[in-house]
């Protein structure tokens, strides 16, 4: 059978860098093809090839068996091509009908008061100058020209003005300036003798015209919702995505704004869909979901190309399985022929442990304390309502939830870099609500922030720059005002070795690491200082299998040092891995919290969802204090079991 895609050879290179080399694969009609690989094996490049986002160096690509060149993305969807990217590509305030068919918007016929304005004004000016010697005397014209300016003058300001106030002045400002000024030429007709009052009209619409020339685009078409509308119910019926087209996608939980992405690729009449981490920020009920729907659109003949780090899922839902590592393929099976296991080994080029290797907690005095602590978004609504945790030495408190539920906004506040604007928190018994980065810092708390390029790096800066980011200005690196340079590179080079960061020289900018190797860093600055906090927020976001192993490995070392961790991530098999209590996040509460050996992935994700669970724990306690007893829990939604 031919295959409907297949690149044969496929080689890109960078400035330096082989980013694909050689790489040959096939995708068949009705096949979940997974890819997988490490944090810079060359999976999103050749993707990205495949979509049109980049051109090959060498090789080829077919469709269907016959040779094609994809220039751009456009060439790709007239292909049969269609990406669903992790970020996803829509406009928020706009409904998902508008979203979907953005670019190939169906259209109908629309009346438009501006094609009449302009209309008019060609008409008029075409016949005005001639007819000018309708007048008998100049004076007289000039009368007409006058109240005519003076009238469509007032008009205009009306218009305006009303508009304004109604804030829908586009809607009504050509009506009212055009039947305004019938009216006008109505009464002129009759002021004016025998037939002088025809100028005077062709006069008003001359500045009717006028006025309504400027915005002359949309000048007859709309877009025709009902069309558009009918065929998305349609696409979500075949294939199992249900969605209103007419609801605003900013309303729309994560889960269904993935749906509104897959049904715009299939709107398009894609063949192939690439989904690339479809599942990094879905709850575990939701991923069931996506699963289905992969299962049902392979049932009705489209091919899916599927990139993940998970391996739990490549074994759940591929047919078969690409490995890459260094730009090249290293190995090619099926789930049946395969293990997890064996799949890292194949990435990573050596044994991993897939399980976390993590002993009882000794849990101590309480380090962090936070009650009843609100914030404010950055549009300045309230994101944080009422947040009470506690955090103790030697102990990992996991804080679970779907992303944008405000974990970002709670780490930022517990960090000096949001503003709290009710509730306190507190760090080894000091107060530190609304305190500066720098104080909250020397309480000793690390932070491993949730976007390491933005906010934990300075990428154009060297390594031992950036080892040093927070302790420059203590000795030993400073005496004084000077910076003891010698000193920096002594101890760069013994913490990039102790903690594995891979790099030629410590001179390197941060930004010529791989994202692993990135993460690795920050690890190394915040833990090579005596700590008694740790904020870890998506520590092993868009990590490998090789580096998550490794940062989870130094979590648990500093837990069992006494050091207390609050770790977030919107990975649940991390949380559940990692931690000692788990906290569950719903729409800026803590609606749970419990011991992470008495909860189920299942009874997790529900929570996640914003649903109740049956039933109380014995001690019917929340754990939002310290001296509460934590391995509790409450029902999730007191207000209702709403979906965010």
């Amino acid at each position: 059978m031919v295959p409907i895609l297949e690149a044969r050879n496929v080689t890109k290179r960078f400035p330096g860098v082989l980013a694909n080399d050689r790489v040959s694969f096939s995708l068949q009609q009705g096949e979940i093809l997974a890819f997988l690989g490490e944090n810079g094996a060359g999976k999103s490049t050749l993707m990205n090839m495949i979509y049109g986002l980049y051109s090959q160096d060498e090789g080829e690509i077919e469709i269907r068996g016959a040779p094609v060149e994809i220039k751009d993305p456009n060439d790709a969807i007239g292909m049969g091509i269609g990406m669903v990217h992790q970020h996803f590509q829509l406009v928020p305030v706009f409904t998902v009908a508008e979203n979907i068919v953005m670019g190939t918007e169906p259209t109908r016929f629309s009346f438009s008061w501006k094609v009449l304005g302009l209309a008019s004004g060609v008409t008029a000016l075409l016949f005005f100058v001639g007819s000018l010697f309708a007048f008998d005397n100049v004076g007289q014209w000039l009368l007409a020209a006058a109240a005519g300016a003076a009238a469509v003058a007032v008009l205009y300001g009306l218009a305006f003005l009303l508009g304004h106030l109604s804030r829908f002045r586009f809607r009504i400002y050509f009506p009212i300036v055009a039947v305004a000024s019938f009216v006008l030429f109505v009464g002129l007709a009759f002021a004016l003798d025998e037939l002088q009052w025809i100028p005077a009209l062709i006069f008003l619409a001359a500045l009717f015209g006028a006025a309504s020339y400027p915005p002359v685009r949309e000048i007859t078409t709309a877009l025709d919702r009902r069309v558009a509308s009918r065929r998305i119910r349609d696409l979500s019926e075949q294939y199992g995505l249900a969605v209103d087209p007419d609801a605003l996608v900013e309303d729309l939980p994560v889960g269904v704004q993935q749906r509104v992405e897959i049904i715009k690729t299939l709107y398009r009449e894609a063949e192939i869909l690439i989904l690339d981490e479809p599942t990094a920020v879905l709850t575990p009920q939701e991923t069931e979901e996506l699963f289905e729907i992969m299962h049902g659109l392979v049932d009705q003949g489209k091919s899916i190309i599927f990139i993940t780090h998970k391996l739990k899922e490549v074994m759940g839902i591929s047919d078969r399985v690409i490995v890459l590592r260094n730009g090249r393929v290293t190995g090619e099976t099926t789930p049946a022929e395969s293990s997890e296991e064996e799949l890292a080994e194949m990435m990573v080029g050596r044994e991993v442990a897939l399980i976390v290797d993590k002993g009882p907690a000794s849990p101590g005095d309480v380090v962090l304390e936070v009650t009843g602590l609100a914030a404010n978004d950055s549009r300045d609504q309230q994101v944080l309502r009422g947040v009470d945790l506690f955090v103790r030495a030697g102990e990992v408190l996991g804080v679970a939830g779907v992303q944008g539920n405000g974990q970002t906004e709670l780490v930022e506040v517990l960090t000096g870099l949001r503003p709290a604007t009710a509730g306190s928190a507190s760090i080894v018994g000091e107060e530190v609500t609304n305190a500066t980065p720098r104080t909250i810092t020397e309480l000793g708390v690390a932070h491993i922030p949730e976007d390491r390029q933005q906010d934990g790096l300075v990428l154009g800066f060297p390594i031992y720059d950036n080892l040093i980011l927070n302790t420059y200005y203590q000795p030993p690196f400073a005496l004084g005002p000077q910076i003891q340079f010698d000193t920096v590179y002594d101890y760069s080079a013994k913490v990039s070795k102790e903690f594995d960061v891979r790099t030629p020289s410590i001179t390197v900018p941060a930004q010529n690491l791989s994202g692993g190797n990135q993460q690795k860093v920050i690890v190394a600055r915040e833990f090579s200082r005596p700590i008694k906090l740790l904020i870890a927020a998506q520590p092993t976001r868009g990590l490998d299998v090789g580096s998550i192993e490794y940062i989870h490995r130094r979590l648990i070392e500093k837990r069992d040092e006494g050091v207390a961790v609050l770790l977030v991530s919107v990975e649940l098999d991390e949380i559940m891995a990692l931690s000692d209590r788990i906290a569950v996040m719903y729409e800026g509460e803590i609606v749970g919290t419990m011991d992470a050996d008495a909860v189920t992935r299942e009874e997790l994700g529900l929570l996640m969802a914003g649903a109740s669970l049956e039933g109380e724990s014995p001690e019917g306690t929340t754990g939002g204090s310290a001296d509460k007893i934590p391995g509790v829990m409450r029902d999730a939604a007191e207000g209702g079991d709403s979906v965010d």
